[in-house]
């Protein structure tokens, strides 16, 4: 680890980590660091030359100096610990399962088309979230999914310590290696839930992964915070999350936590006053409704801005409610404001009930190519195109381009009605001379690419227990 391979390195990191904490969040800090780098590293103990790094903070300066910029030692610890991504990567997500495999990739594909880069390659597309409260103390105004308030916890209990086993077990048997990529929060704060490191200690002894954690609460219990962290770490977690909600929160952690202690914890800036863009999503979403803050394009149109914080392709439970749906991001829209698709939901009470649901859910919707009954549409959001040898369908941030053989172009025309089945449309294409497997072929790219639509048609289903 980089304390044990070079401390004094290590310790130039963490401060540089908290510069530029202050700098993205206050911008008082980034006055004073203008006006006097030095007194202003001194007054908020800044253990780093931050003049030896002006070119990542001063642009004027940066463009002055070009590719000549100086690269001095503090700089070189920069761009060996913040400009190499050390993330796992989440996006692989190798699942044994090769169902839900397909249908992953394709929800990735649609994603692609829907969220500007920055924004998609932000999204893991984890397989499973846990919410084990229902609801959230925290109350922010600008929640991405709209967290209810507080209401009750699943607790570590035996029986609900051996239900939470035995899904855990489950998972792991149907998704195999997938399941690592599971952490146990949405619309909950974690710290709500006092059983919260007996939930993720059994996460990591079956998984054998130690979930991260994303609180706002970590200053509730400062010795809490520090002994989970510390677990954390134990456990082979190299990065959990503080949301800071004001600047007084942010000045209380630093005041609280060295920066060693928040080494390998990111704070992410939610204050007012930071340089951090929230999503127009749930609860923000609202408020900006109510007060006509959008312009004439509706948030549905308006691509430059992000349009979702949901980061699961795969299974939200409830385990307070015993509920489980399946999801996956998309941008907020008046269906889905919360900016999720819910492709099924079902309540269980038992390991029994969940395993029959998990099944038909992934039989139902996750076949990895077109079948017979499936209604073939373009998605809503696609724009359609013809072209002289074939179509393409668009949006404003991806185009695709199907091409280069005779039937494609009436093949287009045929999914745009989105008003046949696809056995419908492979019998009318035999009669063309078409062959049946060569148009199954081309749907089953389509399916594939992500542009035929998977939503439910009308109100999501419920599977009963």
């Amino acid at each position: 680890m980089y304390e044990q391979n070079n401390p004094q390195e290590f310790m130039i990191r963490n401060h540089l980590k908290r510069f530029f904490e202050k700098w993205h969040a206050d911008p008082d800090f980034r006055e004073q660091v203008f006006t006097d780098s030095v007194q202003a590293a001194s007054r908020h103990n800044l253990k780093v030359n931050i003049e030896e790094i002006r070119q990542l903070w001063d642009t004027e300066y940066a463009s002055l100096q070009g590719d000549q910029a100086p690269i001095s030692p503090t700089l070189e610890i920069y761009q060996k610990y913040f400009q190499q991504s050390d993330k796992k990567d989440f996006r692989a997500n190798i699942s044994t399962n090769p169902q839900y495999t397909a249908w992953r990739a394709r929800q990735i594909a649609r994603n692609d088309s829907l969220h500007k880069k920055a924004h998609h390659d932000a999204i893991v597309h984890a397989s499973v979230a846990f919410e084990l409260s229902k609801g959230c103390s925290v109350g922010c105004w600008f929640c991405g999914i709209s967290a209810p308030r507080l209401e009750d916890l699943f607790l570590y209990t035996p029986e609900n310590a051996k239900l939470w086993r035995e899904v855990l077990e489950l998972l792991k048997e149907i998704l195999g290696p997938a399941t690592k990529t599971g952490f146990c929060y949405w619309a909950t704060d974690p710290l709500d839930n006092p059983d919260y490191e007996k939930f993720c200690s059994d996460f990591h002894e079956i998984s054998g992964i130690f979930p991260q954690t994303t609180t706002a609460l970590a200053l509730r219990d400062p010795e809490r915070t520090r002994s989970l962290l510390k677990l954390s770490r134990k456990k082979g977690c190299d990065l959990d999350r503080f949301s800071v909600l004001s600047l007084k929160i942010l000045n209380q952690i630093h005041e609280e936590f060295s920066a060693e202690e928040l080494a390998f914890v990111s704070l992410i800036h939610q204050n007012s006053e930071s340089d951090t863009i929230k999503a127009n999503v749930g609860r923000l979403r609202e408020r900006n409704h109510k007060k006509a803050e959008l312009s004439e394009l509706s948030q549905e149109d308006d691509f430059s801005a992000q349009g979702t914080i949901a980061c699961v392709t795969g299974f939200l439970f409830n385990m307070v409610d015993r509920t489980v749906k399946l999801i996956s991001p998309c941008r907020a829209s008046d269906r889905w404001p919360l900016g999720y698709i819910i492709f099924a939901q079902g309540s269980f009470s038992n390991i029994d009930d969940l395993r029959a649901i998990l099944q038909r859910m992934i039989d139902e919707h996750m076949s990895p190519t077109v079948r017979d009954n499936d209604l073939i549409c373009f998605r809503d959001e696609l724009k359609y195109e013809k072209l002289p040898d074939g179509f393409q369908v668009s949006t404003k941030i991806m185009t695709r381009k199907f091409r280069h053989q005779n039937y494609l172009r009436e093949l287009g025309e045929a999914i745009q009605k989105g008003d046949k089945p696809a056995a419908e449309i492979v019998g009318l294409f035999n009669l063309l001379g078409v062959p049946s497997d060569k148009t199954f072929q081309a749907l089953n790219l389509l399916l594939a690419s992500g542009c035929l639509n998977e939503e439910p048609r009308t109100k999501t289903l419920a599977y009963a227990r």
